[in-house]
């Protein structure tokens, strides 16, 4: 995106993605909820509420994939895209669980605030791309 001067756009990726994983510290500084115990696979630190991993993949493949599809011309391709991606956003919470670092309502709220946020990020995008659009008419 840099490469075509693709300003905003490019803007708007890093202020998704780092503000998906200051606002998921926020949350979990709120919620403080303690990791599962039972026989978790690896050992993390830190609090569980809401999953990391799974807000931040959310926007981060989100906004990736919003991408690809824009700049893609065929329809096969687009699908095969949002397929792609979405499996891989749902295995990385799935393997929260599977480690035992999360439990499932961790990985949801991950996802649900991490989805929220995409659509706020992708929405202002979208008003400012045409509103410079507007203007330069």
């Amino acid at each position: 995106m840099l490469f075509n001067k693709k300003w905003w756009e490019t803007l708007f990726f890093v202020v998704a993605v780092l503000g998906s994983s200051l606002f998921n510290l926020l949350l979990k500084f709120i919620f403080q909820r303690t990791r599962p115990s039972i026989h978790p696979l690896i050992t993390e630190t830190g609090y569980s509420f809401p999953s990391g991993h799974s807000m931040v993949s959310f926007v981060l493949y989100g906004m990736i994939t919003y991408f690809l599809v824009l700049f893609y011309v065929k329809r096969f391709v687009k699908i095969i895209t949002i397929l792609f991606f979405s499996l891989l956003v749902l295995l990385i919470g799935v393997s929260r669980i599977y480690l035992g670092v999360h439990y499932p309502s961790d990985v949801l709220a991950g996802f649900a605030v991490g989805g929220t946020w995409l659509i706020i990020c992708l929405i202002v995008l979208k008003i400012i791309l045409e509103n410079r659009q507007g203007n330069m008419e």
